[in-house]
């Protein structure tokens, strides 16, 4: 239940579950390695104790709605239980956290749904500590064995950088989402472009409003963002090494091009909405214009009609052998003639 409201009146440090309904058990995947030795295991809570050899340790946790999962890794790894109700509430806002010792961030991504087609969000919570990075997160997707692929190599980067890198690793990857959903969301905008310049219908205007809310999300979402990363290169934290803090520069630019991709998208979703509302406009107009010709090719033919209608007992015209054909071929004369002269006019 994504209801905020299930919050109030707990205390801080409750630990109440904010977000879409989950009945899935939580899923623990964890890699230690080092120069030379790499692990790759799936395992408990209770068994995602801190790892007393000389490993650099990636777990990644799926499920924040098992919250009693998420308390035991809390206790294990002696996570604030303020940071934990952050985890578990997944409409918090993205934020950065040092207390001299570990970092706790939290951040949003987003992806196409495979089966609806729908932009959906998430929320990922990290806690980094000297040689321990703990992944919360709801969904599941490919992240997972990327990783693992380059861990496989010997020598690589990721392999014989510290655990700050692997946190640049893991971010880059969720921002880089991004650039796919806006891809998507331009195709869709195109698209519909060139749907309402052949026939404006009510159902492209409600896609313009649903592109026009998927857009502001997605801003809402990347926004902070930019504060966060602009801490991490600049935020004085013996986590992070120098080296590594060029490369959060790097997502730092990714973010900044996606919020310049968000607003072109809103200009020209507002723009597509002015034209909607523009040709909807012009075809009533059309439409108004025709029934007005219309009308005034009759107002004549109808005063004809209505003076030759009246009962009177001596009207001329009623006795004439040919009346009956010349009042109508009077009106058609009348009739064709405005026809023509509002063609020639080009009314229509």
């Amino acid at each position: 239940m994504n209801v905020m409201s299930k919050k109030a009146g707990t205390s801080p440090g409750s630990m109440v579950y904010v977000g879409p309904g989950r009945d899935n058990p939580a899923g623990i995947e964890r890699i230690r390695y080092d120069r030379e030795n790499l692990v790759i295991e799936r395992i408990t809570p209770a068994e995602a104790a801190p790892d007393k050899e000389d490993f650099k340790n990636l777990i990644v946790f799926y499920g924040v709605h098992d919250v009693e999962a998420v308390r035991t890794m809390g206790k294990e790894f002696d996570i604030h239980p303020l940071q934990m109700d952050d985890i578990v509430n997944t409409m918090h806002r993205p934020k950065l956290e040092w207390d001299g010792k570990d970092l706790f961030l939290i951040m949003k991504t987003c992806f196409l749904n495979a089966d609806t087609g729908q932009i959906e969000f998430e929320q990922v919570s990290f806690f980094v500590s000297d040689s321990t990075l703990i992944c919360f997160r709801q969904n599941t997707d490919d992240l997972f064995e990327k990783i693992k692929k380059r861990l496989e190599k010997k020598g690589s980067r990721i392999r014989i950088s510290g655990i700050d890198y692997l946190l640049y690793v893991l971010m880059d990857h969720f921002v880089d989402n991004y650039f796919t959903v806006l891809e998507q969301l331009g195709v869709d905008q195109d698209g519909l472009q060139e749907k309402i310049v052949k026939q404006p219908e009510q159902e492209y205007l409600e896609k313009i409003f649903q592109l026009r809310r998927d857009a502001s999300t997605m801003r809402q979402a990347i926004w902070p963002l930019r504060e966060i990363l602009n801490q991490v290169q600049n935020r004085e934290m013996d986590l992070l090494e120098e080296e590594t803090r060029v490369f959060f520069k790097d997502v730092h630019d990714h973010s900044l091009h996606i919020m310049d991709s968000l607003e072109m998208i809103r200009e020209m979703n507002t723009i597509l909405h002015e034209v909607y509302l523009s040709l909807i406009s012009h075809r009533m107009n059309t439409v108004m214009k025709l029934l007005a010709i219309i009308a005034t090719i009759f107002i004549p033919l109808t005063y004809i009609a209505g003076v030759y209608g009246m009962n009177f007992e001596h009207m001329p015209e009623l006795s004439w052998k040919a009346g009956y054909y010349i009042c109508l071929g009077l009106m058609a004369a009348i009739g064709l003639g405005l026809a023509g002269f509002f063609k020639y006019k080009r009314w229509f």
